[in-house]
């Protein structure tokens, strides 16, 4: 009867922890959605998602813009951050565009002008970890013994990216969980009618 009741608190736990993390969101989190329409700043801004600044796309091989980008959910407490690269199409995006984004997304992000390709933004792709609290490498809480990353600005804002057409996508979160919440939120909002 023991094992019985032990075996169950960890089942509970385990559901609680893999459904309970975070806000859940009504979208699967698809990373690849073809379509043929191209889309631009302008249909962005048409959806209530907001440019912080437009960067320079030199050296970002195919791409026709790269922006930094906030959006906030309805009823949410703050906005999100995003950073979205634009192609001249859904092919360029796949094959050319993924391969850069890699370096900017998850806890192996090359965050350090000498190490990545693309420099143009790399400020804006660091979350910031301290004493107070933030995010060290791999999405833990910072400001542990030990961590080397208190205080620094060192870990990655991004950890996980979707393609949506022409778009890359690059999303703000803790972790990969938390990113891909954040990125089905924005998805909704490109497709509404779950196209």
């Amino acid at each position: 009867m023991r094992i019985t009741t032990i075996y169950t608190l960890i089942l509970s736990a385990t559901i609680i922890i893999t459904f309970g993390c975070g806000e859940s969101s009504d979208v699967v989190f698809e990373q690849i959605t073809p379509s043929d329409s191209v889309y631009q700043l302008d249909d962005l801004k048409a959806l209530g998602i907001k440019k912080g600044k437009k960067y320079n796309v030199e050296g970002l091989d195919k791409a026709t813009d790269a922006i930094f980008a906030f959006y906030k959910k309805p009823g949410a407490k703050e906005a999100i951050e995003y950073e979205i690269r634009f192609y001249s199409n859904h092919d360029d995006a796949i094959n050319v565009g993924i391969p850069m984004v890699r370096e900017r997304v998850g806890p192996d992000a090359k965050l350090k002008k000498e190490d990545a390709v693309w420099t143009e933004g790399l400020k804006d792709a660091r979350q910031c970890g301290g004493a107070g609290g933030g995010v060290a490498r791999g999405g833990s809480l910072a400001g542990g013994a030990g961590d080397h990353n208190v205080g620094s600005c060192s870990s990655p804002k991004y950890n996980e990216f979707f393609v949506y057409g022409n778009m890359i996508i690059l999303c703000q979160g803790e972790n990969e969980f938390e990113s891909r919440n954040h990125c089905s939120d924005l998805l909704s909002v490109l497709r509404p009618n779950n196209e």
